[in-house]
């Protein structure tokens, strides 16, 4: 990242950034950009909403920063209630923790939706998965993880998804304003 910015004396701040972001870095992608707009991102959270919809969720987490979106718009669609706190609080305290997110203290459910916009790599679920397993509370939850989109070489590492991407850089929808796409 090149930073061209400067202070003016009335706290203005001009110039431009430049940011980076050179595909051939990442072993599965290629130099080339497919663009996702919302209409297609919307016919993929239905279509991943009509494979999860019969399970009786107890909550759905999105991992940042694209699994925020699509936590959010499958808990509109399901009315799963979203949490937004990080697996570590979940776990450190289940019984204050779920009385101030408004989940159910009785519910029966054990049934936990972790979503992201895509797997590429792995590493961001092998994150999660180990956080998961190492802070265990003592109830036995069971963890589904889905995906919009995951690279062929890591499909295992998933229990739902939508598609199955290409050698392209994705680019999703709430990404387009980004200093790189202005380059």
């Amino acid at each position: 990242m090149k930073d061209d910015r400067i202070m003016t004396a009335n706290g203005s701040i001009v110039g431009t950034v430049k940011v980076s972001s050179n595909a051939q870095d990442h072993p599965n992608f290629d130099n080339k950009k497919l663009h996702r707009y919302w209409a297609d991102w919307e016919e993929d959270v239905v279509a991943l909403c009509d494979q999860i919809k019969d399970k009786d969720w107890l909550f759905v987490y999105g991992i940042p920063r694209g699994g925020v979106t699509l936590a959010t718009q499958i808990s509109h669609r399901l009315g799963i209630p979203m949490v937004a706190d990080a697996p570590g609080y979940w776990m450190l305290n289940w019984y204050h923790w779920r009385m101030r997110q408004n989940i159910e203290l009785e519910s029966k459910s054990k049934n936990i939706l972790i979503v992201d916009s895509i797997c590429d790599t792995g590493s961001t679920l092998d994150h999660i998965k180990k956080q998961l397993y190492s802070i265990a509370n003592g109830d036995e939850m069971n963890y589904t993880f889905a995906v919009v989109d995951v690279d062929p070489s890591v499909i295992q590492k998933v229990d739902n998804y939508v598609n199955v991407k290409g050698p392209e850089w994705l680019v999703y929808p709430w990404e387009f304003g980004s200093q790189e796409l202005k380059l």
